[in-house]
């Protein structure tokens, strides 16, 4: 079953070309391995040349954070931004040379533009958030705080663009590649799939400053985003939608609008309080089907 009524199972020549389990647990387990050694050293490095504490850049407490924000914005974004580089790149070898399957399957079995289905998941998931955003900034003003520095925004402006779209693609392709392409299964729900690929996407997100107390309302909102993108990924055979999305919806948060407990630094044009979960994980579960509809109608005006 669909929101859109367009086919949800993947097509039997990909399912039949499924590469042995053991190539897949044993490319996971590299994956993650290159990404904790290699992602570890990265930041280490950029540290080291920006003069950064490592321990703050990792904490999650309050004192941890007031050093991280006392940063200049691009450095500290840096330093983090760069340890996904290995998360992007591994999957793509391995999924060549290890699964011996084609590079181009890892992010697409369409014959869609994927470039175009990048724009349209960026360009719907920018319309949504600030469709939800400006009422909660006309209502609830007082708890916006301006914090535009143009010294400070320009840099990370920079970076932002560079850096938050290889991050953000870095995970798309992690979970909605290399994980997702394992899950899906000839007559396999798009329900059970995207739950699944929804639960698995929050997990990581959980350890991120942000989230504390109950762990519902961040399960609810992480795995509705996760839910979603892994939804059209496999409704498109893409995971185009997805790519373009998750940057936008990162690029907005650190340009615009971010939190005072934010688990990634930026130079935004306003500051918040702590993360509200209850709102958040309303908004989340909100844009799930207005996300599915809209991109399905405009992916399916992109040339075949």
């Amino acid at each position: 079953m669909s929101f859109d009524g367009t086919p949800t199972s993947p097509s039997e020549e990909f399912v039949e070309k499924r590469p042995k389990l053991w190539r897949w647990i044993l490319g996971t387990f590299l994956i993650l391995i290159s990404w904790l050694v290699a992602g570890n050293a990265l930041t280490i490095l950029a540290a080291s040349l920006f003069n950064l504490d490592l321990a703050a850049l990792a904490g999650t407490d309050k004192e941890s954070l007031a050093i991280v924000r006392s940063y200049a914005p691009w450095q500290a974004a840096s330093a983090v931004l760069i340890s996904f580089l290995p998360l992007l790149v591994a999957p793509v070898l391995l999924h060549r040379y290890l699964l011996k399957g084609k590079v181009k399957e890892l992010f697409t079995r369409s014959t869609r533009s994927f470039r175009s289905e990048v724009q349209i998941g960026a360009l719907v998931m920018t319309a949504l958030l600030l469709a939800t955003g400006i009422p909660d900034f006309i209502f609830n003003n007082s708890d916006y705080e301006w914090s535009f520095d143009l010294s400070k925004f320009l840099p990370y402006l920079l970076v932002a663009l560079l850096l938050i779209p290889m991050q953000t693609t870095a995970e798309e392709v992690f979970y909605r590649g290399w994980i997702q392409q394992r899950l899906e299964k000839s007559g396999r729900s798009i329900w059970l799939v995207s739950t699944i690929g929804g639960l698995l996407f929050a997990l990581p997100h959980l350890a991120n400053p942000e989230v504390s107390g109950s762990l519902i309302l961040p399960v609810i909102g992480y795995g509705s985003t996760g839910f979603m993108l892994t939804w059209v990924t496999m409704r498109d055979k893409s995971m185009g939608l997805a790519v373009g999305a998750h940057a936008a919806n990162n690029i907005v948060a650190g340009l615009l609008v971010s939190s005072a407990d934010s688990a990634l630094p930026s130079a935004s044009l306003y500051l918040t309080p702590e993360v509200s979960w209850g709102p958040a994980a309303s908004v989340s579960v909100l844009l799930i089907p207005l996300f599915i509809w809209l991109t399905g109608k405009l992916n399916a005006k992109v040339a075949e």
